[in-house]
């Protein structure tokens, strides 16, 4: 048997619920499922009385450092009330997190990055259930904008080309001159055929 405790409430909620006690129907577990309030769930989550919940993050800046310093042990959400929701604790991980945290980005960085990986894989504090996609169109002009969901100040990091906006702005909004000039045919053909009947009738 397995608790899970959630926050989640509604109609979606309810289908990802049951589809999830299903999946552990089919190894022979029991899902009991456990609704609570949110400030319920977070002393729950303080006092270390959590067993299984979903819990997530948004990136304050892009770097892995972002997401890997929810699982450095100093971090404990028990003993420090720290971001550790998990209270993962490992010897190794938070001496390669410590190495890597204060490293320049590069090739031995990375390396110590597919270390703690590869740590958390084995190790699984964590069970990684969602992985979105976003897909999104953006004019040339816009640089350094991709769909992201996981950070919500990406705004800081765009580029405009101005000159290039312009140009395609010039290119696509070429005025519309023909009604002007069916305008204008029609007013001198209406004064012609008036001036024809004027002089028709002098």
């Amino acid at each position: 048997m397995i608790n899970l405790d959630t926050t989640l409430t509604g109609v979606g909620a309810k289908s990802r619920i049951d589809w999830l006690s299903k999946q552990f129907r089919k190894i022979d577990v029991q899902l009991v499922v456990r609704s609570t309030d949110y400030n319920r769930f977070q002393e729950k989550l303080l006092k270390g009385n959590a067993q299984l919940f979903y819990f997530g993050w948004n990136a304050d800046y892009p770097d892995p450092e972002n997401f890997l310093f929810l699982l450095y042990g100093p971090q404990g959400k028990v003993k420090t009330q720290g971001e550790n929701a998990a209270n993962y604790s490992s010897a190794e991980y938070d001496h390669l997190f410590e190495q890597m945290r204060t490293m320049d980005n590069g090739p031995a960085r990375q390396a110590v990055i597919d270390r703690i990986s590869q740590q958390l894989r084995h190790d699984a504090p964590w069970i990684w259930g969602f992985h979105p996609k976003d897909y999104a169109l953006y004019h040339a002009w816009l640089f350094n904008r991709k769909p992201t969901k996981v950070g919500n100040n990406t705004l800081k990091y765009q580029r405009l080309d101005p000159a290039l906006r312009e140009r395609k702005r010039r290119e696509w909004n070429q005025p519309a001159i023909w009604p002007a000039i069916l305008i204008i045919a029609l007013v001198l053909g209406g004064a012609a055929a008036a001036y024809v009947v004027y002089r028709r009738r002098s």
